[in-house]
């Protein structure tokens, strides 16, 4: 089975799920050091845990010194404290931005989805998701992301969803 199946099929398994809700706390299961509070948004630990299952690892380059619930958003770009143990997943902005290293950049907006398969990574810069399907003609589609009470599959990226797109979006491929 190729890495884009495993990650597709892996964040499918998860629909419905609530591990990934806002008010919920939640340490990754491979990586005891990715701890997110209750009252985070999770869709960029959905992706990455989806992710690091299937077998790539996109790191936790994110440390943020003095961690405070109350004062931090979770939206941010690459800050890197090593001696700092919150490790965090790369933010939605950090891969819109193509600083996601173990992920291809394949396109942005249209150009981005008609060469999207199932498995690949879907972002605005705000928000995460997993590719489930596009339909070029229809210009249909689908992504299975982390929205606020449970994983979802709907139209996220796709202009369909519970949470609209502010960007035009970016689709990356796990290597």
């Amino acid at each position: 089975m190729s890495l884009q199946e495993r990650i597709y099929l892996t964040a499918k398994d998860n629909i419905g799920e609530t591990s990934w809700a806002f008010n919920k706390d939640r340490r990754a299961k491979r990586n005891s050091l990715v701890h997110f509070k209750c009252n985070e948004w999770k869709c960029n630990l959905f992706v990455y845990e989806v992710l690091y299952a299937a077998g790539c690892d996109i790191g936790t380059p994110n440390r943020y010194p003095n961690y405070d619930e109350n004062t931090f958003s979770g939206i941010g770009s690459l800050i890197y404290f090593p001696f700092y143990d919150n490790h965090r997943p790369p933010c939605c902005i950090d891969w819109y931005d193509k600083k996601v290293s173990a992920c291809k950049y394949i396109g942005e907006g249209e150009i981005g989805k008609n060469k999207c398969k199932q498995g690949d990574i879907i972002t605005d810069g705000s928000h995460i998701g997993i590719v489930d399907s596009y339909d070029p003609n229809t210009k249909d589609g689908k992504s299975i992301n982390a929205a606020k009470e449970k994983v979802l599959c709907d139209g996220f990226g796709f202009g369909s969803g519970k949470i609209k797109e502010v960007r035009t979006v970016r689709i990356f491929r796990a290597i």
